[in-house]
């Protein structure tokens, strides 16, 4: 009995609502929204893009934050066998200036123009 009331009601919503990616008016909904037309979510979009903005800021500087602990756990790394050991590691050297650039390239680096 449980499986043919899940049988029904999946072919009740398969009925029910068209296939969204191949239907013109789904395409034209979707046009409208992206453009802010009347009747399209133009209102909720007002309320959700500062938390989108909100939410992406937060995430860039994570990355940031997560690229410059990386190239100061590696630069860490690099001073203290240098120091206890006495000798320069090539391959940690490497490391740190990959992260370095990586840092460098991130958005949370500042930028300095060109004269």
């Amino acid at each position: 009995m449980r499986n043919m009331m899940l049988s029904l009601f999946v072919l009740v919503c398969i009925a029910h609502f068209p296939a969204g990616a191949q239907s013109p008016a789904h395409e034209h909904y979707l046009n409208d929204v992206h453009r802010g037309a009347p009747g399209s979510r133009a209102v909720e979009d007002q309320f959700d893009r500062p938390i989108f903005e909100r939410e992406n800021a937060q995430y860039k500087e994570k990355q940031f934050r997560l690229k410059t602990q990386a190239f100061v756990d590696l630069w860490t790394a690099l001073a203290r066998e240098y120091k206890e050991k006495g000798t320069f590691n090539i391959k940690l050297a490497k490391e740190v200036s990959k992260a370095f650039h990586a840092l460098e390239k991130s958005e949370g680096w500042p930028k300095v123009g060109r004269r």
